[in-house]
């Protein structure tokens, strides 16, 4: 059996949380971590140091963006995808390239996106199936 990938989903609505992780459990193969804000998503990727972490941009204690920075220079090898329903899809765009390897899903469309976002960040053998 493959080694299971590590995702962390970052976003203080509960409910967004738990349906993002019902959504990513559906992978076998994946684990799936819960943070309520950026702050304790910095300190459960220094714990956890997981392959893909998605950050809700808009987040109190530390937006998405300063988790993004923190992880970047703490866990190096986390793939970051950022989610939010707060920006255009060019400004998205834009925060995603300069914080998030380029990876944003807008949360009307996390359904159908996140599971082939993270798909496209992860090493083939961690990947859904």
């Amino acid at each position: 059996m493959p080694a299971a990938a590590k995702i962390l989903i970052a976003d203080d609505h509960e409910l967004v949380r738990r349906s993002l992780r019902s959504l990513l459990a559906s992978q076998r193969h994946w684990k799936i971590y819960e943070a309520a804000d950026g702050q304790t998503a910095v300190e459960e990727s220094r714990r956890l140091k997981p392959n893909v972490a998605v950050l809700d941009i808009v987040m109190p204690v530390m937006s998405g963006i300063e988790a993004a920075y923190e992880m970047r220079r703490l866990v190096p090898d986390t793939k970051i995808i950022l989610m939010s329903s707060h920006y255009t899809p060019e400004e998205a765009e834009t925060l995603a390239r300069l914080f998030g390897d380029g990876n944003f899903v807008a949360k009307s469309e996390v359904g159908t996106d996140l599971v082939p976002a993270i798909n496209r960040v992860l090493p083939l053998e961690l990947q859904s199936v």
